[in-house]
């Protein structure tokens, strides 16, 4: 994870509750929560592929040299030509990702073993390796690609765990909560258009940021459009997320909350109190401090942990005919 000051300002932020990511212990010290830097590459899709690499190669320089932790390229960006997902694409992206130590959602029309051709998003990690695919669901009328069978993925990496959905399944919302409930903090969004405002409310309602590689949006967890942003070149934008800022309700939850903001003054501040939601807003302002950490000492359910255990225990109770 790299240090940048723009860090220090980043409001825009998760915590979700049950997720599994590693953050390395130097990381863990030098900075407040857990920061992660990310940059939208919002460059088209198809057309002439030497061209278009070129552009992407351009956009990942910017982005490795603006410190940026993971950037995501459009869907099919280089061309709609099939390929290998280990093939020239991947291998040339993967280079300036190990470049310069950051993750790449690089988008390909993907030749399959069997033939069978997808419109595939494919994670490369800091050291250029390939560490996972996603491939479109929904996939748009007349594109041509085989459908996928293998549904919504989510991705460990060393700053919290992501989701990748594609275009057109912007369009159904099952995608979007499935994501959800497997513990997405990010969902990219590499696509051939805008978006707009289903992305925000996907982000609204789940509680997750949202990172629109249609024209650049950045979405926090409220649903609203981050404006904090750099934009080295044009079509590229980069911000910086704090996956550690907690949503908390206030349901068993006040007197613990108080306790914590008491006995962790100077490293942890309430952002907010969001009413008529009924959530406290908490984020760890002391390098070294993170808030879920604090919340597993005080055993406090964080927002997404509390939707999720009262969804199935009060699931439990109507099958078994019992009252709550």
């Amino acid at each position: 994870m790299r240090t940048s000051n723009d860090y220090l300002s980043a409001v825009i932020v998760l915590y979700v509750a049950g997720s599994s990511c590693l953050v390395t212990s130097a990381n863990a010290q030098s900075q407040p929560g857990r920061q992660v830097r990310v940059a939208a590459i919002a460059i088209g899709f198809g057309g002439e592929y030497d061209k278009n690499l070129k552009l992407a190669m351009e956009h990942l320089e910017a982005a490795g040299k603006g410190g940026v932790d993971i950037a995501c390229l459009p869907e099919q960006f280089a061309s709609d030509k099939a390929e290998p997902i280990s093939g020239p694409t991947t291998k040339v992206v993967g280079q300036l990702a190990k470049k310069y130590g950051m993750y790449v959602v690089c988008p390909i029309r993907e030749l399959a073993a069997d033939g069978c051709e997808y419109n595939t998003a494919v994670l490369l990690d800091r050291q250029g390796d390939i560490a996972g695919y996603y491939r479109k669901v929904f996939v748009f009328w007349g594109e041509g690609a085989n459908l996928s069978r293998e549904g919504v993925k989510v991705f460990d990496t060393d700053f919290g765990r992501i989701a990748i959905l594609i275009c057109f399944d912007a369009n159904f919302d099952e995608l979007w909560q499935e994501a959800e409930r497997k513990g997405a903090e990010i969902v990219f969004w590499p696509s051939a258009y805008d978006g707009g405002i289903p992305l925000n409310g996907y982000a609204m309602i789940h509680n997750y940021n949202v990172v629109g590689v249609g024209r650049g949006d950045m979405i926090d967890v409220f649903g609203k459009a981050v404006t904090d942003v750099d934009k080295p070149h044009p079509g590229q934008t980069i911000t910086t997320f704090d996956l550690d800022l907690t949503l908390i309700h206030m349901d068993f939850n006040r007197d613990k909350v108080k306790k914590l903001l008491r006995e962790h003054a100077g490293e942890v501040e309430q952002v907010s109190v969001l009413d008529p939601e009924g959530w406290f807003v908490l984020r760890a302002i002391k390098p070294g401090v993170q808030v879920r950490e604090l919340c597993e000492k005080y055993q406090i359910e964080t927002l997404r942990g509390y939707r999720h255990r009262s969804r199935e225990q009060i699931n439990q109770r109507r099958k078994a005919g019992q009252r709550v």
